[in-house]
């Protein structure tokens, strides 16, 4: 029987995380950014940024499981950087369900080289001044090993060192540890600075202010009533549901 990995997150930390701008947003939002530049900065919202927009500003189900690769991923977290630890002079320490912010900004760290002594979600980066964090990836070995075959510049989780260095003023260097317990070569990092990540650093602040022209059209539209509103949640409608189908067991059962 094959392994079986799951995880729960924190519903709390979910929530915090539609407040900010995350590396995962601004990665999804750049070919729509790239095409957004070659229209010629159209006046009117694009589809990806409206629908981004929408999303952290609804009322909807949080989803705080996770199964199969990425429980496992997660899971591996804490294994990883104490086995990095072993092997390094700098230390770092294992962070879990936390946000740090920088005004739109925030990004979850894996590791740091300061410990995380609150429970909180979420951090204001002036509370915090690591100068290396850690970002740590745990695929399956044939990931694993493509990932180390890559140019160190062309990883498609920059972006994730990059929005660190925009959160933290702090730091000077972000990694990425591979970690992959049963493979031949189980584990391997890259280290980068602020100039390595320039561009992906630009294109973040650049879409952070597309995403902020966004937010500015929608909110006025909402101002000045040009959206029709209603009196229930979806929450309501689910409670409603949920006891129509009990009433409907019950019936059955007699």
């Amino acid at each position: 029987m094959g392994r079986r990995w799951y995880h729960e997150v924190s519903a709390e930390w979910l929530k915090a995380r539609q407040d900010v701008l995350t590396a995962t947003d601004v990665a999804n939002l750049l070919p729509e950014y790239k095409r957004y530049l070659k229209a010629g900065s159209p006046d009117t919202p694009t589809p990806g940024f409206s629908a981004l927009w929408c999303k952290k500003h609804s009322d909807v189900y949080l989803d705080t499981s996770s199964s199969d690769a990425a429980a496992r991923g997660h899971i591996m977290e804490p294994y990883a950087i104490e086995e990095l630890n072993k092997h390094s002079n700098v230390k770092f320490y294992h962070w879990d369900d936390c946000i740090i912010t920088n005004n739109i900004f925030g990004f979850s760290p894996d590791g740091m080289t300061v410990d995380q002594l609150t429970k909180e979600v979420k951090i204001d980066s002036s509370r915090v001044s690591p100068w290396q964090i850690l970002e740590v990836k745990s695929y399956s070995p044939e990931q694993h090993m493509k990932s180390l075959c890559e140019e160190r510049m062309d990883h498609k989780e920059l972006m994730q060192l990059a929005m660190s260095f925009v959160v933290l003023d702090s730091l000077e260097i972000a990694n990425i540890l591979w970690f992959c317990p049963g493979a031949p070569i189980p584990m391997f990092t890259e280290a980068y600075t602020r100039d390595d990540l320039h561009d992906q650093i630009r294109w973040i602040l650049e879409i952070a202010e597309v995403y902020l022209k966004t937010d500015r059209f929608w909110k006025k539209a909402i101002k000045e009533g040009k959206i029709l509103k209603i009196d229930i949640t979806e929450d309501e409608i689910y409670q409603d549901y949920m006891a129509e189908q009990g009433a409907m067991d019950m019936f059955t059962l007699k």
